[in-house]
């Protein structure tokens, strides 16, 4: 079992990451802050099950994952039809082009999520870890993504 201080310096180690895991799926400041929060607590009370330490950051960021997911569920449940906005026109710049996070948010969910932490310096086979889908799959994501970003920017 991992020790408390042990875990709080693992949850802080990752902070940055984990808030912005939480923000390309969930979209939303508060939502990400919620999520955070389930998945912290969500670690400690599970922190017995993690074996390896050096597993902490994949362990941690597929129980926000999930924590965010769920998140996500419930509140597509509660959006009223009527509530939900109009497609709205993205941002582009004068030449016409998106901006970085317009085109970020026209990604799948998964291609953003995958992109993401390679960007953060996570290894492929911990992506997979972390997203639960085999590394051949996590290549096709972030190729796919990588494609599409090169289109719309």
């Amino acid at each position: 079992m991992i020790s408390d201080i042990a875990f709080a310096d693992g949850v802080q180690e990752m902070t940055d990451t984990a808030f912005a895991v939480a923000y390309l799926i969930l979209g939303n400041r508060a939502d990400c802050e919620d999520a955070m929060s389930a998945a912290i607590l969500r670690a400690y009370e599970g922190r017995d099950k993690l074996r390896l330490r050096d597993s902490f950051r994949a362990w941690f960021l597929r129980i926000l994952r999930n924590e965010a997911y769920t998140l996500l569920r419930k509140r597509r449940r509660l959006t009223p039809v009527e509530d939900l906005p109009e497609g709205e026109a993205p941002d582009v710049d004068s030449a016409g082009r998106l901006d970085l996070r317009a085109a970020l948010f026209q990604l799948t969910e998964d291609q953003r999520t995958a992109l993401l932490l390679q960007q953060e310096g996570y290894g492929l086979a911990e992506i997979g870890v972390i997203l639960d889908v085999p590394v051949g799959t996590v290549k096709s994501r972030i190729s796919r993504a990588k494609k599409t970003l090169r289109t719309l920017l």
